[in-house]
């Protein structure tokens, strides 16, 4: 799998004084640390703006560090019934198995959930790419194994923007043509393994008219459009692996996404995220239960959480109550999906460390040294606190309405995972996101917990 995030921040680091929190001596009472308004508009930028991810070799079977909590890596199911996605990964070969991932920066990327859908689909069947999202044209990064672009003006918007001058779907993007006649390449690319399409669906909102289909050599491809309220499926008369269509669009059209199928069996894996996204900013679109509900999910997996973990305070209660909004959004929508909540882990956020410290004074030749007090500000790093009572939200919240959890705060490592992750490097530099290994580490975790759920019975 060759992934890579794209950096907007690659001048920040090199930019600011930083030093390690703990090379600061904790009862030296010329030391104090706060939490500034550049603290936060630093953790948000970085938080938003994922930082470089290098490209590392295709392994998926790193391995797995000592401090990992092997005994917890497990689905935590609160009393929900998993025997349904069980008997639907048994059928997997008469009829796909739909999962759908939702979540932060964590997810945008798709390392981690990337490593999880080639290893499930190894064992289960590729039933295509599925969801991709024109994350590009919306001005930020972009997984590599797919291609959504296109040569014509669009007006973009994506989940995070502070206000939204169109309508936004369920994938956190929004994109309208600037003309009424436009063209859209779709499709997956060879960067990764083989992986060819036989339909494309593609969600809107607005009358959309297909005109023509060709392949990236400009050929005709045959093909069927069936549209529908909001969606038009594409069927192509043979497989293809990038395709150019060319539509006329009427009134206020927006597109949201397109989900590439092979209409084989074996398994969906498809990945929603945005960079600083939270479980209010996808409560802000108000239905993505229904725009999630064409893909015809068994399970939903939501990783939200660390980025509410970046206010100077927090709420559990509301907290509670927004994935509460959430849950239900999904549920309503699809009552037959099962849902899966997963905590996050242990990350840093930057603080403003500052120390008065003693300067001598310019003096003429002869005279006495003398000195003034200055004080000095440095950015630093520490445990991010808010993330536990965060946790434990989820965790309640799951026990308290019977939906399972993954709790990838205590897999990861529990309290002080953040150190061990850094010293393995497996942490970014901005100590919020992972590296490329971190990331497969991850996605390796999680299949290996869903692998363990579909084997055996439920433990809790």
């Amino acid at each position: 799998m060759k992934y890579i995030y794209s950096s907007l921040l690659s001048l920040t680091f090199a930019a600011l004084p930083v030093t390690v929190a703990a090379q600061q001596p904790a009862d030296d009472p010329s030391v104090t640390t706060e939490i500034t308004d550049s603290d936060e508009e630093f953790d948000l930028a970085v938080r938003q703006n994922p930082v470089e991810i290098p490209d590392e070799a295709d392994d998926i079977d790193i391995p797995i560090p000592g401090f990992i909590k092997r005994s917890a890596n497990h689905i935590i199911y609160n009393g929900a019934d998993w025997s349904k996605l069980r008997a639907a990964f048994e059928g997997s070969l008469q009829a796909p198995v739909s999962i759908v991932h939702i979540g932060d920066s964590h997810v945008q990327a798709d390392i981690n959930t990337g490593t999880t859908r080639e290893l499930l689909q190894y064992d289960f069947g590729n039933a295509g790419r599925g969801l991709i999202a024109p994350l590009r044209i919306c001005g930020t990064n972009q997984p590599k194994d797919y291609v959504f672009q296109s040569r014509n003006s669009w007006n973009a918007v994506k989940l995070m923007s502070p206000s939204w001058a169109q309508t936004v779907g369920f994938t956190g993007t929004s994109i309208r043509p600037s003309s009424s006649s436009s063209e859209l390449t779709i499709g997956t690319l060879d960067t990764d393994d083989y992986n060819p399409f036989t339909s494309a669906t593609i969600f809107h909102n607005g009358k959309l008219t297909i005109k023509d289909v060709t392949d990236e050599n400009g050929n005709p491809v045959h093909f069927r459009a069936v549209p529908s309220r909001d969606y038009t499926q594409i069927i192509l008369a043979s497989l293809a692996t990038k395709i150019n269509v060319s539509f006329a669009s009427a009134g206020d059209l927006t597109l949201y996404g397109a989900s590439l199928s092979g209409d084989r069996p074996g398994v969906f894996y498809h990945a929603i995220g945005n960079n600083g996204a939270t479980y209010d900013s996808y409560n802000r679109i108000g239905n993505v239960g229904v725009g999630i509900n064409p893909l015809q999910p068994n399970l939903v997996i939501l990783s939200l959480g660390t980025n509410e973990a970046f206010g100077r305070r927090i709420d559990t209660a509301s907290f509670t109550r927004s994935i509460d909004r959430l849950v239900k959004n999904i549920r309503t929508a699809n009552p037959d999906a099962l849902i899966l909540l997963t905590t996050p882990m242990e990350c840093h956020r930057s603080v403003s460390k500052t120390q008065k410290v003693r300067v001598r004074k310019k003096a003429r030749k002869g005279r006495k040294a003398t000195y003034r007090t200055v004080t000095k500000s440095t950015r630093s790093y520490a445990v991010n606190a808010n993330i536990a009572p965060l946790r434990q939200a989820i965790l309640d919240y799951g026990k308290n309405n019977g939906i399972a959890v993954y709790d990838w705060y205590e897999v990861a490592g529990g309290n002080g995972a953040s150190t061990s992750w850094i010293n393995a490097s497996l942490f970014a530099k901005d100590r919020v996101h992972h590296t490329h290994k971190g990331y497969n580490l991850q996605g390796r975790l999680i299949y290996d917990a869903l692998m363990d759920a579909l084997r055996e019975q439920p433990r809790n």
